[in-house]
């Protein structure tokens, strides 16, 4: 019971209901008072002269003054004619001296004349003018009055209340008659009515909201799915987000914030499988130069005092290449998270791309010249700038160039190609090595991937180096692109803008 009341609908039909209520009792009792009002305005027209008749038809006063004895006697003949009016008279000083009524009913002995002055003198009756009953000390009613003058001087008031104590109770019996009570139960019923109508009306506007919330409740209840399933938005399909309904602009935010809380959901969930299985050949990659560092370290430790000095130091060699490339492995890996952080600020700037790829080229010098590999930047020209992070630019050139080196047989080249494209400046890595198989080439940017013709075998590289390139190139808010052909070579294509 107490969350029925708690809500929206029970809230609104019971604050309706009050306000019904309270409207209805109000406007009852204005009714009633307003239509008193009106009676009573309509019989005080109606018998405004009343008291200047009977003053001149009727002589109310002798030699010796107001005549009692005869006002009484006319008093009871005009009751008998019209029992709806009540006769006094008064004296200047508003002193009750002759009445129609029992005397022991008359319990005020004393009227105020305002009222009765009030009344004489006005022109115009637009409301009803109350004066003292004389049969109450608290009831004031409307009446008739008129001066009786004598010798042009005021002796007296003729004071006539217009509805008698017998109207009154005979009003009162009428008003509990058939016709009222069906008139007032026939107000009643229209109050009903237009309650329950609202109440209706009511109930249809919150219908969308009671049903935006039921789906919201469902939508918490099934949450997301690791799959991928849109559970959460589908419960909240159907809602305009073009409607110039408020609910429906509500529920249609509402599904749009879930969609893309979703979307992260399952970008959290792909990242942490990602990580996961990265983790898992990283370990693998790890383990092998790990096994060979430890492998000769302890061959050289259990022999080095029988084997010759050219023996030991080659034990080392290896050893020192195998520790270095787990170090590298694990730089790599310190340089990857840093990326995926999404802290990392780009400081941009101008600088020629022909002269950081040429410096790049040069630290790979030894190892070309070994392998017979020409490297070169075509065109050498130090006029083309372009603009951006020249430290995270120079690991995307040393990543790619090393790759290209690596997969590049011997007599072949590694060719860093320039030119200018509109507002940007392309750039091309070329090599003439092994290529890529068509159907890797969509994955040689995951961090774990290996291709089938990869021929980086135990070496620290661990497929890391493309996925860092990849990351700092969508920094620079640009993209890389493959086109590789096996046993002739792959081209790795990015672009920059132009630096002035």
């Amino acid at each position: 019971m107490v969350k029925l009341t708690n809500t929206l609908y029970a809230k609104l039909a019971l604050c309706l209901t009050v306000i019904f209520l309270i409207v209805g009792s109000l406007s009852a009792n204005m009714l009633f008072n307003a239509s008193t009002a009106h009676q009573r305005l309509v019989t005080q027209h109606l018998h405004c002269d009343l008291a200047k008749l009977v003053n001149k038809e009727y002589k109310l006063f002798n030699d010796a003054g107001l005549d009692l004895d005869a006002a009484k006697m006319i008093f009871m003949k005009l009751m008998v004619l019209g029992p709806n009016f009540e006769f006094y008279v008064l004296n200047p000083e508003g002193q009750v001296l002759a009445y129609s009524a029992d005397p022991s009913v008359v319990k005020r002995k004393q009227v105020d004349l305002a009222p009765l002055k009030y009344f004489m003198d006005s022109k115009k009756i637009d409301s009803p003018i109350l004066g003292d009953n004389p049969r109450s000390l608290e009831q004031k009613k409307i009446f008739s009055a008129a001066p009786i003058v004598k010798d042009d001087q005021v002796i007296g008031y003729l004071y006539v209340i217009l509805g008698s104590d017998i109207f009154d109770a005979f009003y009162e019996s009428l008003s509990e008659s058939k016709m009222l009570r069906s008139g007032f139960w026939l107000v009643i019923s229209s109050l009903c009515f237009g309650l329950l109508a609202s109440l209706v009306v009511i109930s249809l506007i919150t219908r969308p909201l009671r049903k935006l919330s039921k789906s919201i409740q469902q939508a918490r209840d099934e949450g997301f799915t690791k799959e991928g399933g849109r559970n959460a938005s589908l419960t909240l399909q159907g809602w305009d987000q073009n409607s110039r309904n408020e609910i429906h602009v509500l529920g249609s935010s509402f599904k749009a914030l879930l969609e893309r809380l979703e979307e992260q959901y399952q970008q959290v969930i792909t990242i942490d499988d990602l990580r996961k299985e990265l983790l898992t050949h990283i370990s693998h990659d790890l383990r092998t130069p790990l096994a060979s560092l430890l492998g000769y370290l302890e061959t050289w430790t259990l022999n080095h005092k029988t084997i010759p000095i050219e023996k030991s130091e080659q034990y080392i060699d290896i050893a020192t290449r195998n520790a270095q490339k787990i170090a590298n492995l694990i730089e790599q890996l310190f340089e990857l998270a840093h990326l995926d952080s999404g802290n990392v600020q780009v400081n941009r700037e101008t600088f020629s791309v022909a002269e950081l790829a040429q410096d790049v080229l040069q630290k790979f010098t030894i190892e070309a010249q070994q392998k017979h590999i020409v490297l070169s930047v075509e065109p050498k020209d130090t006029s083309i700038l372009v603009k951006g992070d020249i430290e995270k630019l120079e690991r995307v050139f040393t990543n790619l160039i090393e790759n290209a080196l690596r997969h590049t047989p011997v007599d072949g080249s590694v060719t860093v190609r320039l030119s200018k494209n509109g507002h940007f400046v392309a750039i091309d890595v070329e090599d003439t090595g092994i290529g890529i198989p068509q159907e890797d080439i969509p994955h040689i940017f995951n961090a774990h991937f290996k291709a089938g013709n990869s021929v980086r075998g135990n070496s620290a590289h661990g497929g890391i180096g493309l996925a860092i390139t990849k990351k700092i190139i969508d920094l620079h808010q640009s993209e890389i692109s493959v086109t590789s052909h096996v046993d002739r070579g792959t081209t790795f294509s990015f672009m920059l803008p132009f630096g002035n």
